[in-house]
């Protein structure tokens, strides 16, 4: 095996190594097809009514390759994804949010890359921040510094990234209260399906349970995912008593299985 993309020193390493992370993967995805360009994507080149779990598996199997595995091989996981990319495009056939029937999607297109990788960090720091452990500032600089090569690998214009991870809060703000970011029809069919009363779809929506809980409210309220208020309280009590069982829990347990391959074989 090549060296390693990124050294498990990296804040990067350590933060993705955990376990707990996978719970960042439905939240990511739901806010992915909260853009109506990514849910015409999903909706009309994806199978996800009969394989409920592949973008999920797919987004986490392409994230320990980049993090754990050597450029070489994340340059590869990167080419399949694109390559998968290449035939989701078309145009909307009905006004979806802000935009208009007839407008052109490409899953290629580095403006909606750029939306697609800034969720999982987004998300991945989040969870990380409950479920692990509070990340310094400096951490969290030098995490998004480190991410900044995902985005190179994917070809997004270093013009288009931001470039510092305050300048990335102020673009994920600002996505989240503009206008861009509406749960469109097509994303909530996609909900609906990914979440349907069958044994799979039930098994699903219990895994991604927290993730759900972690969205934002009117993207959660938008999906039609109630939420009690009597249940807040309860939800505030579970992230502090998890970061405490993690400080007592070996990390050889709570990491994911690539990044300790990959470390026994440097």
């Amino acid at each position: 095996m090549g060296k390693p993309l990124f050294s498990p020193k990296s804040v990067f390493w350590r933060v993705n190594r955990e376990l707990a992370c996978t719970f960042a993967a439905p939240r990511a995805v739901l806010m992915q097809i909260a853009h109506p360009l990514v849910a015409a994507g999903v909706a009309e080149h994806s199978q996800f009514r009969k394989h409920r779990f592949a973008r999920l598996y797919r987004t986490s199997m392409a994230a320990a390759a980049i993090t754990f595995g050597s450029r070489d091989f994340a340059l590869r996981a990167v080419r399949t994804i694109n390559q998968k990319h290449r035939a989701v495009h078309g145009v909307l056939s009905a006004p979806s949010g802000i935009f208009p029937a007839g407008t052109p999607y490409d899953a290629n297109d580095p403006e909606l890359k750029l939306w697609v990788l800034s969720t999982i960090t987004d998300s991945t720091l989040l969870v990380y921040e409950l479920f692990v452990s509070k990340l310094s500032t400096a951490d969290r600089e030098q995490y998004y510094a480190d991410s900044l090569r995902v985005a190179e690998l994917f070809g997004i214009p270093e013009q288009l990234v931001p470039p510092t991870y305050d300048d990335f809060r102020v673009y994920f703000d600002r996505m989240m209260s503009g206008d861009v970011i509406q749960v469109s029809d097509q994303a909530k069919q996609i909900y609906r399906a990914l979440f349907a009363r069958t044994p799979s779809g039930l098994l699903l929506f219990a895994g991604s349970a927290t993730s759900i809980a972690l969205l934002p409210e009117r993207l959660r309220d938008a999906y039609g995912f109630g939420w009690k208020s009597s249940w807040t309280s309860l939800w505030h009590r579970i992230p502090p008593v998890c970061r405490e069982l993690r400080r007592f829990t070996p990390s050889v347990l709570c990491a994911n299985p690539a990044a300790t391959l990959s470390q026994l074989l440097l």
